[in-house]
């Protein structure tokens, strides 16, 4: 079970040429891919994607990809023509509106993206051999982090499931006594009206048993019981075709009927503090993978 939350990184160096590539993940609900390279790059973002694609399901990746080049045979820096030309356009709309156009040539080869590198097919191949070694060992770097923050949120979610199951077996050993309460409260009021007269047992049976068919949550305990089960299992590697979004939505269903026939303070208690623990379970498995 992997956390869609991790960084990694990777780096491989020949001859001079070192190449950095680091991973940072974070939840998505699709594998979404922001990458920012070095231009002399631009021919390998296929290979990046399609490489990133096979090894990760989920999740918000930014990739940063440095590069140094101290090697003998450093890779061309040539002048980009078109951002020059955006960069000249620029300066004469500001002429047009008055202010003055100091642009010259020394003062564009300092401005950004003017000067790219420009590397041939020998560079490419040096290039694509340092991306092959550090990118892999990133996505490793990365899956293992994953790794350990994914079997933290399951140690967690499955401590709120245990926090959930024990307020489930107190919901069930108390919720008998509502009915019982309800029985006595009833009888003591008919005693209040009639007095000396005697209490008529069957209308008092007949109103206790419709109170028990109304309040009786026993149908709700027991598919509480069974999507605990249910969702340990998924937890443990069994998802058996459904979601933890599934089970989450589920447990919350029958917490939200019991709740809506609870007719005790400490029923309502209990239910609020499994609602508790179930909101805190939707936000954890979001960031599941």
């Amino acid at each position: 079970m992997q956390s869609m939350t991790g960084y990694g990184k990777g780096q491989c160096a020949i001859e001079g040429r070192t190449l950095v590539v680091e991973l940072k993940s974070v939840n998505s609900r699709f594998l979404e891919l922001s990458i920012k390279m070095p231009r002399c790059f631009n021919f390998a973002e296929d290979y990046i994607r399609k490489t990133l694609k096979e090894r990760l399901a989920r999740g918000h990746v930014d990739v940063y990809i440095n590069y140094l080049d101290q090697s003998t045979q450093a890779v061309a820096r040539v002048v980009d023509e078109k951002t020059v030309a955006d960069y000249l356009r620029a300066a004469e709309k500001l002429a047009e509106m008055g202010v003055e156009n100091d642009l010259t040539a020394s003062k564009l080869l300092t401005m950004k993206d003017v000067l790219v590198e420009n590397a041939t097919e020998a560079d490419e191949a040096v290039l694509r051999e340092l991306l092959q070694t550090a990118l892999p060992e990133a996505i490793e770097a990365l899956k293992l982090m994953r790794g350990r923050e994914g079997e933290e949120l399951k140690r967690d979610i499955c401590a709120r499931l245990d926090f959930i199951e024990e307020r489930v077996e107190e919901i069930a050993a108390f919720a008998p006594q509502v009915t019982t309460t309800y029985r006595a409260r009833l009888e003591q009021r008919m005693r209040e009206l009639l007095g000396e007269s005697a209490v008529d047992e069957s209308r008092l049976l007949q109103e206790v048993a419709l109170y028990a068919d109304k309040v009786n949550i026993d149908e709700e305990i027991t598919r509480l019981r069974s999507h605990i089960k249910f969702f340990r299992r998924y937890m443990e590697g069994n998802n058996g075709g459904q979601s933890p979004n599934h089970w989450t939505q589920e447990l919350l269903r029958e917490t939200n009927t019991i709740g809506s026939k609870a007719n005790s303070a400490y029923l309502t208690e209990l239910v609020v503090s499994i609602k508790n623990e179930i909101e805190k379970i939707r936000e954890q498995v979001q960031n599941l993978e």
